[in-house]
């Protein structure tokens, strides 16, 4: 039994049809490995905006989330790491779901050592602004304020943020950038882990650096791939 990796699906990117390809894919994806499968990680961004309130969640392509309480109900355990299009989550997947959510990281120990699984988001330095960004947005002060807006004005705002953010990480992340993203990975080799696995730059990689490894989920836009990891040994690959 695996575990298997998943981000960057941006699902409710005012594209219907590509939202249903996507739902499509990953509805097979899942059928073609439930015998294999034991946990599924998703790295973030799973939808393009996320936002809950207290009694309100995204009405929009539930039909995924109701597939995943299924894999729980099942006895596969289902992890959901906040991305940057959705670190605004409450406790509906935690307590209506049975997701284990982590707002930043996770840690796994496998046979060959420890991997650092997390969305990826702010981690090259030239990324300066949305560095700064990131701590505004994260801020609970900044969070609490913002749901005091009406709904339909905090939504249309949201998503034209988002969109902007999305279509900047659908081109090609320049070598410059990869390359801070590689330097990220063997600073954490040098802290005693054996792999980094992320998402955000929707760039699908694994690098073996030095007997460790560089991983990079890629995503549910472009590439429709995937990570598989059993007993220490990674493989990257694609449903198309």
């Amino acid at each position: 039994m695996a575990i298997y990796f998943v981000s960057d699906f941006h699902l409710g990117e005012r594209d219907r049809d590509r939202d249903q390809r996507k739902l499509e894919l990953f509805d097979k994806f899942l059928s073609n490995i439930s015998s294999d499968l034991s946990h599924l990680i998703i790295l973030g961004d799973l939808y393009d905006f996320w936002f809950e309130y207290r009694y309100l969640i995204p009405k929009h392509n539930l039909s995924i989330l109701f597939r995943l309480r299924d894999l729980v109900k099942s006895g596969v355990r289902v992890t959901y790491i906040c991305g940057n299009h959705d670190f605004w989550i409450g406790d509906f997947m935690q307590s209506e779901l049975g997701f284990e959510v982590e707002m930043d990281q996770l840690v796994l120990d496998t046979p060959r050592g420890k991997v650092l699984a997390l969305h990826g988001d702010g981690i090259a330095p030239s990324d300066y602004k949305y560095r700064l960004l990131k701590r505004v947005l994260r801020n609970r002060a900044g969070i609490a304020l913002y749901r005091q807006l009406p709904t339909t004005i905090a939504y249309k705002l949201a998503l034209a943020v988002s969109g902007g953010s999305r279509h900047y990480g659908e081109q090609k992340p320049s070598d410059k950038f990869v390359s801070e993203y590689h330097d990220f990975a063997r600073q954490k080799f040098s802290e005693g882990y054996h792999a980094i696995i992320c998402g955000h730059i929707h760039w699908p990689e694994l690098v073996d650096i030095g007997g460790n490894f560089y991983i990079n989920c890629g995503d549910w836009l472009n590439y429709f791939s995937y990570v598989r990891l059993d007993n220490g040994k990674f493989e990257l690959s694609a449903m198309i």
